[in-house]
């Protein structure tokens, strides 16, 4: 890098007991390492090691691999079928933190609020931990960063997920319907100083305070929202003790909230992984002098005091919801189709609902929301959140997954549903392609498919994964991959 660690950071670093000031500064001038998460509902770690057989499992991630190299992610077809996540072993601990929180609720759905989600990594891995019926909030306050996020959630497949755009505050008006909430905070992000040009050029101790101070600000807000025997998850990707340890007293004193000891996270490996540097807080500090193959991330969980009121609980609230919108006539049962913004309902119906409710899973019970940006398929128990969220004012940017859209009568379906969880893979003929015809397919290019192949919509698979949808013609096949995703790097 052309930026040198700044001499004022490394003096700081030497102020922090139990902190090998010398050796972590040697460990960020390295290489950063390289990791991948599998998508537990989509791919296998075995499926992994085949294509990278040099790599080896991440200790306290069953779902994580580290690599010996970075090869090139994006002429790998499983990267944009949402099969794994490009991330750093450190930021893996997600899953497997979720995953014991998780147990320990006995609720058979719950709600989740990723409060700084783009672009996604941790969003990714807690939904592995989750149950199916559990529903996601993903938040990212920068337009920019949401779209990424957006992309990447699309990819990763989970449709019980609503996406926002706003502030911590606009969230403070909401009442307790988050049973976990996770805030990786804006930070002066140290802990990528060996990955990122900007983490040394930006760094100085005006932009710790600041990032201090908003930190503070989000942990008020989103306290409010999270019902009594809640929990939360608190991390940073950097160092110093104000972002860190000094906010966990915060959450804890301030918040009155209860730390959760670490050794009581099912975690494994934690020989491997730094502590807190102030004996009163539990947490664990991931420092590549320590943890070579991750990145640095502080990361602390607590509970709040207190037990669910009946009437204010998540399953409440959803019902209450869902009353208001049975008595305003909008609800029309299961597979329905509901229109918004002055877009006809009446644009899907016959064949295309029936199209589209023959690809759909049994059993899931989905809306087919008609919008000026296409169609959704919106799993039911997802609507009365969502509903809260809009009537609280919060900026909703998606819901659900794009499903398709309409051409005068005709709906052109959208590949990004057969990426999600929705899709019955038993509905639509497929056809496996090798890498080649794979990137190929990436790139919107049209090939013939074989002659075998029934006429009409064809998911195209590699290494059995969908990849989306054709149309297939006969003497040729429209190439319907999402615009947008549209790679442009050749082999």
């Amino acid at each position: 890098m052309d930026n040198p660690i700044p001499s004022t950071y490394i003096d700081y670093l030497h102020t922090l007991q139990g902190v090998n000031a010398d050796a972590l500064v040697e460990a960020l001038q390295t290489p950063p390492a390289v990791g991948i998460r599998i998508n537990r509902r989509k791919f296998s770690l075995s499926g992994i090691y085949e294509i990278y057989p040099d790599s080896a499992g991440v200790e306290w991630c069953q779902s994580g691999v580290n690599l010996d190299r970075r090869p090139v992610f994006t002429l790998n077809p499983l990267l944009h079928a949402g099969a794994f996540y490009v991330q750093d072993a450190s930021s893996m601990i997600y899953e497997q933190v979720m995953t014991t929180l998780r147990g320990k609720i006995a609720k058979q759905s719950i709600n989740i609020l990723d409060f700084c989600a783009a672009p996604g990594g941790k969003t990714t891995a807690m939904i592995n931990a989750l149950n199916d019926t559990d529903i996601v909030v993903a938040n990212e306050y920068v337009a920019a960063r949401g779209k990424v996020l957006r992309e990447n959630l699309q990819k990763w497949g989970f449709s019980n997920l609503i996406t926002t755009g706003d502030s911590s505050d606009r969230y403070a008006v909401l009442s307790p319907v988050f049973d976990i909430i996770a805030v990786d905070a804006p930070c002066s992000g140290e802990g990528m100083m060996r990955k990122e040009e900007v983490a040394r050029s930006q760094w100085s101790e005006k932009l710790v305070e600041d990032c201090a101070s908003l930190q503070r600000d989000i942990l008020r807000d989103l306290a409010v929202t999270l019902r009594p025997g809640g929990y939360l998850i608190y991390s940073t990707c950097t160092f110093n003790l104000h972002e860190n340890e000094e906010n966990a007293r915060y959450i804890r004193d301030t918040l009155g909230f209860t730390q959760i000891p670490i050794n009581s996270l099912n975690l494994t490996e934690l020989d491997k992984i730094g502590r807190s540097l102030l004996s009163d807080i539990e947490a664990l500090r991931f420092m590549p002098h320590l943890t070579p193959n991750g990145e640095g991330l502080f990361i602390t969980v607590f509970q709040k005091p207190g037990i669910e009121n009946p009437e204010t609980s998540s399953a409440a609230v959803a019902l209450a919801i869902d009353k208001k919108v049975d008595k305003k006539g909008k609800k029309k049962g299961k597979n329905s189709a509901r229109s918004n913004e002055n877009v006809s309902a009446e644009t899907l119906s016959g064949d295309n609902l029936r199209w589209l409710k023959g690809v759909v899973k049994s059993g899931k019970e989905v809306d087919f929301e008609v919008t000026p940006a296409g169609v959704f398929a919106i799993p039911s128990s997802v609507i009365p959140l969502r509903t809260l969220l809009e009537q609280k004012g919060i900026h909703v940017t998606s819901s659900g997954v794009p499903a398709g859209e309409l051409k005068g009568k005709n709906l052109i379906p959208d590949s990004r549903l057969v990426l999600s969880d929705l899709y019955d893979t038993a509905t639509l003929p497929s056809v496996e392609v090798d890498e080649d015809m794979a990137l190929s397919y990436l790139r919107r290019e049209s090939f013939t498919l074989p002659p075998n192949i029934s006429k009409g919509y064809v998911v195209i698979k590699y290494k059995g994964v969908p990849l989306g949808l054709m149309k297939n013609l006969g003497n040729r096949a429209n190439n319907l991959f999402h615009a947008p995703w549209r790679i442009k790097m050749q082999n």
